[in-house]
């Protein structure tokens, strides 16, 4: 990877749980997780269990060696904590290397911590490796909307807005905002931009407003990557609004009113099989054509 580039690869896609059928399917059956190289920085967004194809990865070129990149230490952000997006944690490889350095970057949401999470998640009633036994090293570290995470050379600062301008040298910076109608506790959305000006917006388990989402709209702008959720066909979104997901229409408006140069639709129903996610892409097409279901093994270089 070229020393300017960031790079973006996807290993889970689907929401609310893995497709429990065996129907073959080319788009992926993990739930929530992607991988962006940033410089030196390895940044994870999510812990669905994707994560644990993205673990034996890890291993893979840990072994074949790598001069440029710490593979060792990981930036895990969570956009929230319902279970799709923490499932795969547990067996997430890195965690049982001494070597391994963590860094949990999170909102607070409805007053839990991830920390306590993540213990409830390993309770030796549900998991036979509690947390606190895992040798690598793990550091917390809380955010919230008026948060940036600069990542310079070798390490990173979270900074307030009010100190962005103070911050130089930076590779890579990644902002959020809150998005507050995901039940019960809302989810984050995340901005990841590079110091050459690509940027990818993740917008996950958001759903549409009614002459679109002015907020997310300001925020996507003019980005090179737009991964919108779109759980929902236009029918069962008769069904499920309120919700907290969005259909392939209220992405692709956002995409248009952002400018946005690419659309990744993202979490797909369980449910949805390949004939249906085919189907949505080609609606989706018809009003903003550069949009594509995302899927895993997806690889990016901005």
């Amino acid at each position: 990877m070229a020393d300017t580039a960031m790079r973006l690869r996807i290993y889970g896609v689907r929401g609310s749980h893995p497709p429990t059928r065996s129907t073959k399917t080319s788009y992926g059956v993990n739930t929530t997780c992607l991988r962006i190289d940033l410089g030196n920085h390895l940044i994870v967004f999510d812990a669905g269990t994707g994560i644990i194809n993205l673990g034996q990865d890890l291993m893979a070129e840990l072994k074949e060696g790598n001069g440029h990149q710490n593979l060792w230490k990981l930036h895990l952000f969570f956009t929230h904590f319902h279970i799709d997006h923490l499932m795969g944690f547990s067996y997430f490889l890195m965690n049982y290397l001494p070597k391994s350095e963590f860094h949990f970057l999170y909102p607070r949401l409805v007053n839990y911590d991830l920390k306590d999470v993540l213990e409830e998640l390993m309770n030796p009633a549900l998991f036979p490796v509690t947390l606190s036994e895992l040798p690598s090293a793990r550091h917390f570290h809380e955010i919230g909307e008026g948060s940036i995470i600069y990542f310079l050379e070798e390490d990173f600062k979270i900074v307030h807005v009010r100190e962005a301008d103070d911050v130089t040298g930076w590779r890579g910076k990644i902002s959020c905002r809150r998005f507050y109608t995901h039940p019960k506790s809302g989810s984050y959305m995340y901005k990841i931009e590079s110091h050459t000006g690509k940027s990818i917006v993740f917008a996950t388990d958001v759903e549409g407003f009614v002459g679109s989402d002015k907020r997310l709209i300001d925020f996507a702008k003019d980005a090179d990557i737009l991964i919108h959720d779109a759980q929902y066909t236009l029918q069962e979104y008769d069904m499920f609004q309120g919700f907290g997901h969005s259909t392939y229409e209220m992405a692709c408006k956002v995409a248009q009113e952002a400018n946005v140069k690419k659309l990744l639709l993202f979490h797909h129903d369980p449910k949805h099989e390949d004939s249906v996610l085919q189907e949505i892409e080609q609606n989706a097409q018809r009003i903003f054509p550069e949009t594509y279901i995302a899927s895993e093994e997806m690889d990016f270089e901005l």
